[in-house]
């Protein structure tokens, strides 16, 4: 059974290896074509290219000099492999340690290997992952930021009416727990509503009063929803 399949791949193998050889005499022979419509005759084959082209041909590693078959699926023996291999890795780490590029070796590296041209054909995202987290946390703390200064201007609004002494018990009580004038920390209806054991339609009509004066002084600078809407 194995004798039967070894006999099928080397009949496999001859049978391409001269249908190559057929292909190769026959653009011999045929020598510089000329495209219909056009009037410039095909490029020749250089020197190089119609050895390696031999070489393919008669199933042999297109590396000049050797004698080895190529590995399947490679153009090259193990042993040339392995040296190229060895090669690029070693290209690998020289263009690192330079700064360079390790795909093309003519510009510096852009926040990782690559340069920033290179990163455009090999890469999902022309902007790095860290460049991406960044800009990411960048925006984050800046929409913290701007939240935290309106939250500050509303607490020192919120002090201003309380101190004027217009609201009742329970309404002042309510935006004292909502704002956190006490303890710096700014609750949601839900919350507001456990501690006063009110529910959160309760809240809301005692703090609504409240947050419209509040927005008329404020305008949209408010840290809270639209009137009306629930917190």
């Amino acid at each position: 059974m194995l004798g039967t399949a070894n006999t099928a791949t080397s009949r496999s193998i001859r049978s391409h290896r001269v249908g190559l050889q057929i292909q190769l005499r026959r653009l011999k022979q045929a020598g510089p074509q000329v495209d219909a419509g056009t009037t410039s005759p095909k490029k020749e084959l250089s020197q190089s290219q119609r050895q390696y082209r031999k070489r393919m041909a008669a199933g042999l590693c297109t590396q000049t000099g050797c004698g080895s078959k190529p590995q399947v699926g490679h153009m090259h023996c193990q042993k040339h492999l392995a040296k190229m291999s060895k090669n690029n890795k070693a290209q690998y780490r020289r263009r690192a340690r330079q700064g360079q590029c390790i795909y093309c070796g003519q510009r510096p590296q852009f926040w990782g290997v690559r340069c920033i041209i290179c990163r455009q054909h090999w890469a999902k995202d022309p902007l790095p992952a860290g460049a991406r987290r960044a800009l990411r946390l960048y925006r984050a703390a800046e929409s913290l930021r701007a939240l935290e200064q309106r939250q500050v201007e509303a607490r020192h609004a919120i002090r201003k009416l309380l101190a004027r002494g217009d609201l009742n018990g329970r309404q002042g009580q309510a935006l004292r727990l909502y704002a956190g004038i006490d303890d710096g920390k700014w609750r949601t209806y839900e919350q507001v509503g456990q501690i006063m054991k009110l529910s959160k339609e309760g809240v809301r009509k005692l703090l609504l009063p409240s947050k419209i004066e509040l927005t008329v002084i404020l305008g949209d600078k408010g840290p809270w929803k639209s009137i009306g809407q629930h917190r």
